[in-house]
Parts: C-alpha cells; structure tokens; sequence
C-alpha cells in the first residue's frame, strides 16, 4: 500500500513498502551525482531508510538543495506531476515514529520552498514549534513561588527565570543595570518573540536534569546555515523573529 507525506508547495513524498512499486527512472539519494543529473530532464530521487545512516543526512540534504537550486535555474522538471500533488520522492523502509528519519523528511520539506526566504521561516517555526514542545507542561525548571529551581535560593525576587535581562540605564554605566522582565513574554507565559536563541538556551540546573540543546544537535539548524549565521541565531537573544530571520537573509 502506498501512502503519502504532503510537503510544501503542493510537493508530496510517496511512502511504499515494495522496491518493485517504485519507479525505474529515479535516483538513489546515496548516488547523487550531479553531472549525471543534470542530463536527466526531470529530477525524482528514493530514500531507503536502511541504507542511509544519520551522520550522512547533512551532507544529502546540502547536494539535493543544490541539485534543486540548478534545476531551477535551468527550468527543468522537478518531481512527477500526478492528481494530488507533484512527487519529489519516494521513500522505503520508513519507521514513522523515527525521529531521526522523521527530521530528515523536514530537511526535504524546506529544500522544495521556492525562496531562501521562504526557507528559513519555515525552518525557523519548525524548531521553535519543537522546542516549545519539549518544554510544554512538564515544569521542567520546577518553578515554585514564581521561582525556578536555579534561582529558589537567591534572595532577590528579581531572579523568576530566564525571561529576565539587563537593561542599560540611560543616564550611563555608573547607575546599576535594571534586571527587567522580557518585554516578549505574554501573559500566558509564552513567548511572544519565537526567539530561537532564548529557547536554546539552558542553565546549569536544566543540564544536570540532562536537558541541552546544541545547533548541531538540530538537524535543520545545521544543515542550512552557516557558521555565522548560527553564531547570530544563538547569541540573538531576547529579539524578536522578524529581526533575527532579516539579519539570517543578510548572511
């Protein structure tokens, strides 16, 4: 039986159980060559989870955005046009409760957005939308008394948690820094900003729980950035989406 995975503009995967229900006239993704492909007039590539191990997604998803990226240029056909969508890709041996496999076809979904624009706003809500989700209903920090488990034993009522920053007081650095609620957070208690960097971010105490959160850890954080680009997304901090996905465009 074959089912589907609906990606992006209108690009769908086709999920099949039997090598022999998959097309002849398609290429091995662990095969990818590009001057052979560019001979092809129309690009749809196989996936086989058993074939592929983790430490190589990275470097697949880079040459497929890159074989996209020329397909384009030369106005060739990309997928297979059919009834309910346009398929890219057709994959075996797939375990949907994979996370690993499941984060690659995420990878796959964010080659085929037709800007780089598009690309990293779609990336950027994936991962926030992932970790909020760690984070959602599991108290993680143990607040208690509006304080986190890293702050309970400090004596300020200031340290509630990490939504806090210093602000520069405006009549110079002789007068002490205000430590002030983050001007994103809503008062449901969630972020306002979607500030990747804020929700990377972990204290001791979260890391002795075992919790920590690394860009290479992120498939697609470190797939389809650069260096300097990760250093701004980590470091941009208490800033608003907008700001940071302007600043990604820019490098």
């Amino acid at each position: 039986m074959t089912t589907r995975i609906n990606l992006n503009n209108n690009y769908d995967i086709k999920i099949v159980q039997n090598i022999n229900e998959i097309p002849k006239d398609i290429y091995d993704i662990n095969k990818l060559k590009i001057l052979n492909i560019l001979k092809a007039n129309k690009f749809v590539f196989i996936v086989d989870f058993s074939t592929i191990q983790q430490k190589q997604y990275k470097k697949l998803l880079r040459k497929l955005l890159r074989i996209k990226k020329i397909f384009v240029k030369l106005k060739k056909q990309i997928g297979e046009q059919e009834e309910s969508g346009i398929t890219v890709c057709y994959i075996i041996n797939y375990d949907k409760d994979n996370k690993v496999q499941n984060d690659f076809i995420l990878g796959i979904n964010a080659i085929f957005f037709n800007t780089r624009h598009e690309r990293y706003n779609y990336i950027y809500d994936t991962v926030c939308d992932y970790l909020d989700s760690f984070f959602y209903g599991k108290n993680l920090c143990d607040f208690k008394d509006n304080k986190c488990g890293e702050k309970r034993s400090a004596n300020s009522t200031s340290y509630v948690g990490c939504c806090h920053h210093y602000k520069i007081k405006l009549l110079g650095p002789l007068l002490p820094n205000n430590l002030t609620l983050c001007e994103h957070l809503k008062e449901d208690h969630t972020c306002g900003a979607k500030c990747i960097g804020c929700k990377l971010f972990t204290c001791d105490y979260l890391e002795k729980k075992g919790v920590k959160f690394r860009i290479k850890d992120i498939l697609l954080l470190d797939t389809f950035f650069n260096p300097l680009q990760k250093y701004f997304i980590k470091t941009m901090v208490f800033t608003p989406k907008e700001k940071i996905i302007k600043r990604l465009m820019r490098t």
